[in-house]
């Protein structure tokens, strides 16, 4: 109902339409727009029925004051002039809601179909946001000077009405346990469904409007029309309560259910409100079909939670149709039931896991590879957990889509495994394989006098030599954090004619950078050289420094890491 504690039904429809609300700050897609077309056609359908629905209860009320006219009671008669009342006022705000939503149709904003009937232009945001919030949507405090402010006034005042009409035909008692129905409209300061803090600043109006499409707002007509419908179903059912026990017969029973939402993903549950329109309060039905039920309402409603199965995707296809099949057993006033029975489809969308990163057919091992880890068609309902084998996975703090994928030594393959945690329950999404890899290794360098030296050349004994490790360029630029080397314990040896290799110096570690060099000042060593003595300058070894300041030993052999240098004059 509309009081401060709503049903399980009226929840599912806000926390539908605030999700996919949501989802308009994203660039959305025809497939999105189509769902939204299909929930404002589901709204409009259950508009429809709960307006008939309405009118037989109004009628049926009536009839049995007339009944008991007719054998002489008339302590209710002033009830039938009150029906009309709540049946007036009802139909006066819902049919200025569909005002509203036939204005959507004009070519100024979004235009008719002429084939289908429905909008033309499903994403017109600029026309649509004019009329909402006119010309100047500061004004009034940010709530515009457009249909919005005044469709917020009505549905204000309406509650308002019912609030005060259902006090006076109840003792003065307010509805919903004396809390009243509550406002249909809420600012999102009011709204515990929105959750972020810029959200919480703004309007109703600007909330729900700001450059959407027309085709959203649609649906969010339809929803306060069904939402007006709810207030004068519970006043009508009050005005009939007047009436003692059932005192008259309703004639047709309708099986209505109201999905959450007609499209779901793979793994995912498929939700639906189940309740028989235009019943008694003696006639509580039996609720049975597909997945799990859950009684609410009193057992006047059942939620069935059906598990969407990925097998109903045939193969090399995204979606697929879902059949259901729910049943209500109705009593009848002679003791007999009436069978309700309806089957119905959803749709089952297959989730496809977006990676983004630098790289990302491989893995390098020991380095931070950073990937962004995405499922688009769950919106805002994707909250990732993401584990992986032969890897450490690390989240973002400022994203929760973003990730640093750590791969374990010596490992050759790392599976990832994407799962989102919806309604406290963990969702398997699918996996992700990788082929992992050592990083390239990175080069020697040797420099001369800032030359590059050829490695056979006489070098002058007052010259400067210069050796640098240079990282591979595309893996510097991928992982420029992992790119980092230091060279460890470089030392200068001679050779004189036939003696051994002779120490005769030692330099200490280079810093640890991108390309860390050592220099080597041949003068220092100028006394001790003669034309045609080798000079070598050796590194016991180079480590590459990843993301975590962890030193990882780089595959050079002995004479890899040997410089001969032969001393000219």
């Amino acid at each position: 109902m509309a009081g401060q504690k709503l049903t399980p039904r009226q929840k599912m429809i806000n926390l539908m339409y605030l999700v996919l609300t949501a989802l308009l700050a994203l660039n959305v897609s025809a497939e999105v727009l189509q769902a939204f077309q299909n929930l404002a056609d589901s709204l409009q359908n259950t508009a429809e029925q709960f307006q008939k629905n309405n009118k037989d209860l109004a009628d049926a009320i009536k009839a049995a004051v007339q009944k008991e006219i007719e054998q002489g009671n008339r302590k209710n008669e002033p009830l039938l002039a009150e029906v009309d009342r709540v049946r007036a006022k009802a139909d006066s705000v819902t049919g200025k809601l569909r005002e509203y939503a036939q204005a959507l149709f004009d070519e100024s904003i979004a235009g008719k179909d002429p084939e289908t009937g429905r909008l033309k232009r499903l994403d017109e945001r600029e026309n649509n946001y004019r009329f909402w919030m006119g010309k100047n949507d500061a004004a009034n405090g940010g709530r515009g000077e457009g249909k919005a402010l005044e469709m917020h006034r009505l549905l204000d005042s309406f509650v308002d009405w019912a609030n005060r009409f259902y006090a006076y035909h109840a003792g003065g008692r307010l509805p919903n346990a004396g809390k009243g129905f509550s406002p249909l409209v809420l600012d999102p300061k009011d709204n515990p469904y929105v959750k972020e803090k810029e959200s919480k600043e703004k309007t109703w109006e600007y909330f729900t409007f700001h450059m959407t499409p027309a085709v959203a707002n649609l649906a969010v007509l339809y929803k306060y029309v069904n939402d007006v419908y709810v207030i004068e179903t519970e006043i009508l059912n009050l005005l009939k309560s007047k009436l003692g026990q059932v005192t008259f017969k309703i004639d047709s029973l309708v099986l209505v259910d109201a999905p959450r939402s007609e499209i779901v993903v793979a793994g995912m549950k498929f939700e639906t409100k189940v309740f028989v329109a235009a019943t008694s309060s003696e006639a509580k039905p039996i609720f049975s079909g597909s997945g799990a039920m859950k009684l609410v309402d009193g057992g006047y409603a059942a939620v069935f939670s059906i598990p969407a199965s990925a097998r109903v995707i045939p193969a090399g296809q995204r979606k697929g149709k879902q059949q259901y099949t729910v049943s209500a057993r109705v009593p009848r006033a002679d003791g007999s039931f009436q069978e309700l029975r309806l089957s119905k489809s959803f749709e089952v969308v297959k989730p496809e896991i977006v990676v983004t990163s630098a790289a990302v057919q491989i893995l390098y091992s020991e380095c931070g590879n950073d990937l962004n880890i995405d499922v688009p068609a769950l919106g805002e309902l994707y909250d990732p957990r993401v584990t992986a084998d032969n890897a450490q996975v690390i989240q973002s703090k400022q994203s929760k889509k973003k990730f640093r994928v750590v791969p374990r030594a010596g490992a050759k393959t790392c599976r990832l495994n994407v799962q989102t945690n919806t309604a406290g329950q963990l969702v398997d999404l699918g996996y992700i394989d990788y082929k992992v890899v050592p990083p390239p290794r990175p080069s020697i360098r040797v420099l001369v006098n800032n030359e590059l030296y050829n490695g056979v050349s006489p070098v002058p004994r007052t010259a400067t030599v210069r050796i640098q490790v240079v990282p591979d360029r595309d893996f510097a630029q991928s992982l420029p954090e992992d790119a980092r080397y230091v060279i460890d314990h470089p030392v200068i040896k001679v050779v004189k004619g036939l003696a051994g290799a002779q120490v005769i110096g030692t330099l200490p570690n280079s810093k640890v950078a991108t390309s860390p060099t050592v220099t080597v000042d041949l003068t220092d060593y100028a006394r001790g050289l003669q034309p045609g003595n080798v000079l070598y300058v050796q590194f016991k070894d180079v480590f590459r420094v990843n993301f975590q300041n962890k030193q990882v030993k780089e595959n050079f052999t002995i004479t890899e890491l040997t410089v001969p240098i032969t001393i000219g004059k």
